[in-house]
């Protein structure tokens, strides 16, 4: 979100401010919600670099290879 910025990230994934910042709260009452990963997807196309996809892979231990040529168009918003 943050590369994408708030108003954008509303637009792209079709939620609400309040429910994105209910998917990044550290507040406990938030803590069993997760974004959609259609949401995702869109934001990453926004953003232009897979960054959450990067980092699970980060955490499993594997490595992705971006290529900034190649444009994230087959993502479609919701």
């Amino acid at each position: 979100m943050k590369a994408v910025g708030v108003e954008a990230a509303c637009e792209v994934t079709g939620k609400s401010k309040a429910t994105l910042g209910r998917y990044y709260s550290d507040h406990d009452e938030h803590a069993d919600r997760f974004m959609p990963v259609d949401a995702v997807a869109a934001l990453e196309a926004a953003a232009g670099y897979p960054h959450l996809t990067q980092a699970l892979a980060e955490l499993s231990g594997a490595h992705i290879d971006f290529d900034e040529q190649r444009q994230m168009t087959y993502l479609k918003a919701v």
